[in-house]
């Protein structure tokens, strides 16, 4: 297994659509980290910052999956209940991957911490 990228896409209130680069580790117990304007690394931030409520509709992973199996969505560090994914459910190859229905409130910290 490896470190992956994936990418969040989520809608806005207001319509406007946002695609948000995410680098995983590969481990277990490990936060990912977010980039809005360009490649997201192990130097990015493990938080980004909901510019308006929206709701995360999608999460495409690379094709390499890490050794965590999946990892729950958080908004200022707490637990949003029901937004937990499967690495393996949301590969970029599967045309079937499973949409996403995730609230997200404006200004709220967005991370995803991996299990």
């Amino acid at each position: 297994m490896a470190a992956s990228n994936a990418t969040l896409f989520a809608i806005g209130k207001s319509g406007r659509q946002y695609s948000v680069d995410v680098y995983i580790p590969d481990a277990t117990g490990t936060n990912m980290t977010f980039n809005p304007s360009g490649l997201a690394g192990t130097g990015s931030q493990a938080y980004w910052r909901a510019p308006e409520a929206l709701t995360i509709v999608d999460f495409s992973l690379g094709a390499a999956a890490p050794t965590a199996v999946g990892a729950t969505f958080l908004a200022d560090s707490a637990v949003i209940n029901g937004a937990t994914i499967r690495h393996a459910n949301q590969l970029s190859t599967l045309n079937n991957r499973p949409k996403l229905a995730i609230n997200v409130a404006a200004g709220a910290l967005l991370g995803a911490l991996q299990h």
